[in-house]
């Protein structure tokens, strides 16, 4: 059994009480008796106990939230508690219950959720319960029950396996099996955590006791040396960020062909990657250092930050670590550029981001591009005024000790660093990106290996709007645009055709990725391939410098 920080903080908070302390908050108890998983015949079920004692809620006032189940039986200290249900939320649905009499004392919520694998597991984020192999995982907002309490409790994760069978094991964002985390909000970690149980696979790393990779199901590759420079890079970021008391960070895999296939969501202490078509160990590596990086970076604004900080040091904090070349760290700076400089919405104001984020892929991706095109503007303005003494590195490392101390992150916050480095103009940039303002980094802003150049870039079009669909289901072509690769390369309306996944990493993110569609028509079936890609516009892309030696391009080269 590992021992992580946060079975490390449950004990000093049991410690404290033995010696005469404040005594502990009280435990939220979470209590899950998962049956038997089996991808192959689609079946599984977990019975779920949520305990939160000393609770005092007045009738008709918010109880508690539950995403769905059967057999839901609510009882508190004085018996069975009556129950009003009210109309569900969305994304994902949570049904809301009040109690027609006052509640106290121990709220205690039992049901049982059904888990099967369907078509959709979320979106683009993998979030619903689902089967892989012998083993299910889910994460706590589309699983848990929500008790409407708000002090700070301890989460107690307790589990079952008698009815899994043998050779069974449980984890969580917490810990292996049986966990505690220290006090905290409830409703916000409830709905983050990540759950997993079954017949498991794992990597741990010899020697580091803080880093887990775990899964179940067959991805179709070995996901082994992906997991070992995994582990390599978050020892690396916890040296850049300067965060030596980091928890325990465990990295989930799972199934997640239905939607986008190599995707991933950031939760605390731990990542959910996913696999699918197209997906290998070495194409996992960006998007597990981008999403490594939010577990550092991760805070309340916009996405301009939070997404855009990581799409800036997701392959170079590698490069910088000596584990990408570098002419895999400026294909990734060209990439992002690319998207960034074609994109139909480039002019998109924030406020516009928040809530077409799952619904616009125009204006998804311009959160994650546009940002990593200011932060690199930024980190040139400051080296620039500082003679290389300081960079926007510094800034960040602010950011996340002031999150991790629970300080306020705030714009304000941000804006008050950026004046007090670089004055009024890096206000002015930064206002300016918000409203729409198109980003251009200077010419060796990346660095003394690379320079800017200006060339058309061709913006990304399928040639006709496919349904939302899973990849590898048919689909009728309709509204074909006249004169578009798709068109010249042979696709006709009236076509179906079986899609590749066509995520925001693949041909919407590369100018020369092709699309190869299986196409049949008239009783005939043959594949067609063409680039999707329609109008140039004018963008800007970055080049090696003749010249100058790989061993003056990073930062840490320069310094020494």
């Amino acid at each position: 059994m590992r021992t992580d920080l946060w079975a490390l903080a449950a004990l000093a908070l049991a410690s404290a009480a033995s010696a005469g302390a404040a005594p502990s908050p009280p435990a939220v108890t979470i209590a899950i008796a998962p049956g038997p998983a089996d991808e192959g015949t689609n079946s599984g079920d977990a019975r779920v106990r949520i305990t939160t004692p000393g609770v005092h809620i007045a009738a008709g006032e918010p109880l508690f939230t539950l995403p769905g189940g059967t057999d839901l039986v609510v009882t508190d200290d004085a018996g069975p508690v009556p129950l009003k249900e009210g109309a569900p939320g969305s994304e994902p649905p949570n049904h809301s219950y009040s109690a027609t009499r006052a509640v106290n004392g121990d709220l205690v919520i039992g049901y049982r959720v059904v888990i099967a694998d369907t078509a959709d597991n979320g979106g683009t984020t993998p979030i619903f319960p689902r089967l892989d192999g012998q083993g299910f995982s889910a994460i706590g907002m589309t699983l848990l029950a929500t008790p409407a309490v708000k002090t700070p409790y301890r989460l107690r994760i307790r589990w079952d396996l008698s009815r899994m069978g043998p050779d069974t094991a449980a984890v969580s964002s917490f810990g292996d099996g049986d966990a505690e985390a220290p006090a905290g909000p409830v409703a916000s970690r409830m709905e983050r955590l990540v759950l997993m149980a079954g017949r498991l696979q794992r990597v741990t790393i010899p020697g580091d006791n803080r880093f887990e990779a775990v899964w179940s199901g067959d991805p179709g590759f070995d996901l082994r040396p992906a997991i070992a420079w995994t582990e390599k890079l978050h020892a690396w970021m916890i040296g850049f960020f300067k965060t030596p008391d980091d928890p325990a960070y465990r990295v989930f895999l799972r199934n997640n062909a239905a939607r986008n296939p190599g995707g991933g969501v950031a939760f605390p202490n731990s990542f959910f990657a996913t696999w699918g078509p197209g997906v290998t160990g070495e194409s996992l590596k960006s998007i597990l250092g981008h999403e490594m990086t939010h577990t550092f970076t991760s805070n309340d604004l916009g996405r301009w930050y939070v997404e855009g900080d990581a799409v800036y040091y997701q392959v170079q904090l590698p490069w910088r670590a000596r584990m990408v070349s570098t002419e895999a760290y400026l294909r990734d700076i060209n990439l992002t550029a690319a998207r960034y400089y074609t994109n139909l919405k480039i002019h998109g104001h924030e406020d516009e981001i928040g809530p077409n984020f799952f619904k616009d892929r125009w204006l998804n991706t311009l959160a994650y591009d546009r940002g990593a095109l200011y932060f690199a503007k930024l980190d040139g303005m400051i080296r620039r005024r500082t003679a290389g003494r300081r960079s926007i590195d510094d800034l960040v490392r602010v950011m996340v000790r002031k999150g991790r101390r629970g300080e306020a992150v705030t714009d304000a916050v941000w804006y008050g660093l950026i004046r007090r480095e670089i004055g009024q103009a890096a206000v002015a940039l930064t206002q300016s990106m918000l409203v729409g303002g198109v980003v251009v980094p200077e010419s060796g802003d990346y660095g003394p290996c690379f320079r800017r150049e200006s060339t058309p870039i061709r913006r990304y079009e399928l040639g006709f709007e496919p349904p939302r669909t899973a990849p590898g289901t048919p689909v009728t072509v309709a509204g074909l645009l006249p004169g578009s690769e798709a068109a010249k390369a042979g696709l006709r309306d009236g076509d179906v055709a079986i899609l590749p996944p066509l995520t925001s990493e693949g041909p919407r993110r590369d100018p020369q990725a092709t699309v190869t569609a299986q196409v049949t028509r008239d009783g005939k079936s043959f594949p067609i391939t063409w680039l999707p890609r329609g109008e140039a516009v004018d963008g800007y892309q970055w080049e090696r410098v003749p010249g100058v030696p790989d061993s003056a391009c990073r930062p840490e080269d320069r310094l020494r």
